[in-house]
């Protein structure tokens, strides 16, 4: 193919491709020393491929602060469509940090990596395809995740790294290894073969593709661990991906980490984020048990009781998976009620704001001295499933020092939450005993300045104004405003009007 200053054969255009390959990798390996980067290597690399150091002058006057700004690369790099202006300004932004830079260690900058990764991964593009984009019908997938970091030296039997493999098979390879006893050679402690089914794997195989099939950004950090990733397609290629050991990667919502460890149920996997992230609350049971002896007034001569026992039950469910509350009180034989608020994120969200780590934690317990009523009892059980830590189940007697002492901002939690979708409108008198304005009427607001005072009727002109609106009004013989509630809502001809209509003050607007 030729370009305007220079022909380029197939076999440069291959090794500008090799080229862009290898140092990408490099600049995404957290581990990189900074030298390998910034000696004569790269130079070498770029001089065999005939770029020119011209200190991009090039590339600035075509696409100016892009060639030292990570971001403004990004939203012009699809048009750079020219392997030599982009070859030019990759060896001449090497230049600076090999020769200009303050320290050639600046070149391991998030913002600085960042343009490289983006600049050479366009190059591949443009002579073959963007190796860092999979692309195909994915058959395997290899993931080796590092956990070791900056900080004291692990102990010998601390485990720090991770190796799986899953095939569109189902089949599951696991190895882990621990620091050990010589430095530099981890033991491998546990292995495991296993099969998950091929729906399982097809989902995490599929999933993981589409995320890496797009671009993505990558997250850099220096005092954590990695992840290598190799993704086969079934024509056989290979796919190379890496990152630092906190990447939160979601594909409509499924966390890649999450659906792997999952899939082959196994919590303590790092995956691509470290298995660092807090955990969650999945599903809260709480069920209450009213026992209450009733001593009737009067009973039968046969009868050998001298109470009547009422059972009353309920049973409050706050479930994640169905994103749902179910509330059930069983009153007594046949007599049963329920309420489910099903709310998609609504319910997650409620569960999500609750402190996982110390929910229901503190109970007071009850008095050694407390004096029981021998005719009731009241007893709970509370039972909380999170995503990793084991069940949690609570038991005690149902008052206030029985209970966890963040109960009433649970239970509130909980009220608030079903009193926001109330009885719906189906029995609400304000809608049923609302008629609808006919023409020539006018509509009457009842309005009250504080809650429970005297109502007072304004005029509204504004006919979506609805009872528990807040609106301004004049008011006194200043007409000053004032922001006033809207109480009751009605509807007068002129004649029946409560009084004159031209002496009937207007609300002027909204609250």
């Amino acid at each position: 193919m030729c370009k305007e200053r220079r022909c380029i054969t197939v076999a440069v255009i291959k090794q500008v491709y090799n080229f862009a390959v290898k140092w990408c990798d490099k600049f995404r390996d957290q581990n990189i020393n900074y030298i390998e980067l910034v000696d004569h290597y790269m130079a070498d690399d770029c001089d065999a491929l005939g770029f020119k150091m011209d200190c991009g002058n090039a590339f600035t006057e075509k696409f100016g602060s892009a060639f030292n700004d990570y971001e403004e690369l990004d939203k012009i790099i699809d048009d750079v469509n020219d392997i030599d202006l982009l070859g030019s300004a990759i060896y001449s932004q090497w230049r600076y940090f090999n020769h200009w830079a303050y320290s050639g260690e600046e070149i391991l900058e998030f913002r600085n990596r960042s343009w490289f990764i983006l600049a050479l991964s366009r190059l591949a593009m443009l002579a073959g395809e963007n190796p860092f984009i999979f692309e195909g019908i994915p058959s395997k997938i290899r993931i080796v995740s590092n956990n070791i970091c900056y900080g004291p030296c692990p102990e010998p039997t601390d485990e720090l790294e991770q190796h799986i493999t899953i095939n569109a098979e189902g089949r599951v390879w696991f190895s882990a290894f621990i620091f050990g006893e010589e430095a530099g050679k981890h033991e491998k402690a546990r292995k495991k073969n296993f099969n998950i089914g091929k729906s399982k794997a097809g989902k995490i195989l599929s999933t993981v593709a589409t995320f890496f099939s797009q671009g993505y950004d990558e997250i850099f950090a220096t005092d954590i661990g990695d992840w290598h990733m190799e993704l086969t397609n079934t024509g056989g290629k290979t796919y190379k991906f890496r990152g630092s050991l906190c990447a939160d990667f979601e594909v409509d919502g499924i966390d890649l980490s999450d659906l792997i460890r999952d899939a082959i149920e196994m919590d303590d996997l790092y995956v691509f984020d470290g298995n660092c992230k807090p955990d969650k609350i999945n599903k809260i049971v709480v069920d209450y048990n009213r026992v209450t002896k009733i001593k009737p007034g009067k009973k039968p001569d046969d009868a050998e009781w001298d109470y009547v026992t009422w059972e009353y039950t309920e049973q409050l469910i706050v479930d994640r998976e169905s994103e749902s509350i179910e509330h059930i009180q069983n009153i007594g034989t046949g007599c049963t009620i329920s309420r489910k608020y099903q709310v998609e994120e609504g319910v997650s969200s409620l569960l999500d704001d609750l402190d996982v780590d110390s929910l229901f934690e503190n109970i007071e317990g009850t008095p050694p001295d407390v004096l029981d009523n021998p005719n009731e009892t009241k007893d709970y059980t509370i039972t909380v499933n999170f995503k990793k830590k084991p069940q949690l189940v609570i038991k005690g007697s149902f008052d206030k020092n029985g209970l966890p002492n963040d109960w009433p901002e649970f239970a509130g939690d909980i009220f608030n939450f079903m009193r926001f979708y109330g009885l719906g409108e189906i029995l609400d008198p304000s809608v049923y005993s609302k008629a609808k304005r006919r023409a020539g009427e006018f509509m009457f607001c009842s309005v009250e300045f504080t809650e429970g005072s005297k109502s007072y009727y304004y005029i509204s002109d504004d006919d979506t104004i609805e009872v528990g609106d807040l609106v301004i009004v004049p008011a006194g013989k200043d007409e000053h405003t004032a922001t006033v509630e809207v109480v009751n809502i009605e509807y007068f001809s002129e004649e029946n009007a409560p009084f004159p209509i031209e002496k009937a003050k207007h609300i002027i607007g909204r609250g």
